[in-house]
């Protein structure tokens, strides 16, 4: 019997042309890797990692015991293990319109405001799929998220991406001149765009737009009857003056669409759970993309999210878990900076909030063979900026959230680049 020739496999355009070649949240993961690490013939277990988008604070105690309340009864688990409706369960939904309430001052919101899903990241790509009609631009305050790109590319894969710029790679200052981002957006507006997404505090550089600065860009968004939609993975995790934007309801402003997860303010990047904040008609809209997409956002996780909330709402030891968290990254993110500025001398952003801080290459390098060499040489990991936008493409970003409870590592891994590069 001759035995054929084996094929190359015939799949999607998608996957054989746009979405080609590591993509920089692959990247990412894939060096942080033990495997890959151990390739480079370094030991694990002594790299110092400035790369991982994770948080490392521990979840609430209370979060663990009502996991377990729920295991350990028989009714309870049986009923977790049931489908929920499409939107998501009522109970979980009006929860998290009272904890935005309290913790925020958000309202009004009614839970006819809350879809729920896996995850923001899923969330957002339903969101495209239900606001945009594929070939529509999508816009992006530069630097931004780098997973939205392939998000656009799966979810309007004929959808150009414009970037509006606010990070001045010259300079290395943040919206330094507002006025010329708004008119640049105002301008593409002009060509069409309709839909423009900021992450609030931002992915890669830990900056918060001032209200003004989100206020005229949603004003500018709504007149072209578009959304204004603001990614609040790290919503909690703010360091100064609360932003107002935290307050805005989609029932006041029916064009800003916003993404919520558990991921960061409650370290449980792995338990995967979301919700989109959105008027009436665009969660309806998600509804149906909800049903296709995923049908039934998980049971387990919004009976947890229930009564969790209602008590720690209730005895206000939420608001103290939050005010421990954002304080904790808040040093952690100054002893960043410090050693940066004392060991470095590179130029830096100073976190408003979130997990990083964004610095240009030394001498121009092209980011992704300067930190594969400097992870060969110092065991030290950073992360390329070639992803996050075109105004990093000579960056990296740093992030300091896995270390928040280990400080000293912080110390020894800028004190290792600063002896490498030294030489």
């Amino acid at each position: 019997m001759n035995v054929p020739l084996k094929k190359k496999h015939r799949l999607s355009r998608l996957i054989d042309e746009s979405l080609q070649g590591l993509s920089p949240i692959q990247t990412i993961m894939k060096m942080a890797e033990d495997e890959a690490i151990r390739k480079m013939g370094l030991n694990p277990t002594q790299v110092i990692s400035f790369g991982g988008g994770w948080c490392n604070h521990s979840a609430p105690e209370e979060l663990r015991i009502t996991y377990r309340t729920i295991l350990n009864d028989v009714s309870l688990f049986h009923q977790s293990g049931r489908y929920s409706p499409i939107i998501g369960d009522s109970a979980c939904r009006e929860q998290l319109c009272r904890f935005e309430e309290t913790i925020y001052g958000l309202k009004p919101l009614s839970r006819n405001n809350i879809l729920l899903g896996h995850s923001s990241t899923q969330l957002f790509h339903d969101v495209l799929r239900t606001i945009c009609d594929p070939g529509e631009p999508v816009g992006f305050l530069d630097p931004t998220y780098a997973n939205y790109i392939n998000a656009v590319k799966c979810a309007l894969p004929t959808s150009p991406i414009w970037f509006i710029p606010a990070l001045d790679p010259q300079t290395w200052t943040y919206l330094q001149t507002p006025d010329v981002s708004l008119e640049i957006l105002k301008q593409y507006c002009d060509k069409g765009l309709r839909v423009f997404v900021i992450p609030v505090p931002d992915n890669p550089t830990s900056q918060i737009p001032s209200d003004e600065f989100l206020s005229s860009a949603l004003d500018i968004i709504t007149d072209v009857n578009g959304y204004l939609i603001i990614d609040f993975a790290y919503k909690a995790l703010w360091f100064r003056e609360m932003p107002e934007c935290y307050t805005w309801s989609p029932q006041e402003y029916s064009h800003l669409i916003t993404l919520h997860s558990h991921s960061k303010w409650l370290s449980s990047l792995g338990r995967r759970f979301g919700w989109v904040e959105a008027d009436n008609a665009v969660i309806n809209g998600l509804e149906k993309i909800n049903e296709s997409m995923l049908l039934s956002p998980d049971t387990l996780h919004s009976m947890a999210t229930v009564r969790f909330l209602e008590h720690t709402l209730s005895d206000g030891s939420l608001q103290q878990y939050i005010d421990d968290t954002r304080h904790l990254y808040e040093r952690t993110a100054a002893v960043m900076i410090s050693t940066i500025d004392s060991e470095l001398g590179w130029k830096r952003l100073s976190p408003d909030g979130g997990l990083y801080t964004c610095c240009p290459t030394p001498n121009h390098q092209q980011p992704r063979r300067f930190i594969e060499r400097l992870l060969r040489e110092t065991g030290v990991l950073l992360i390329p900026g070639t992803g996050f936008g075109p105004s990093m493409d000579y960056g990296v970003r740093l992030s300091y959230g896995p270390l928040c409870y280990d400080h000293q590592k912080i110390f020894e891994g800028i004190e290792r680049i600063a002896h490498y590069l030294s030489k």
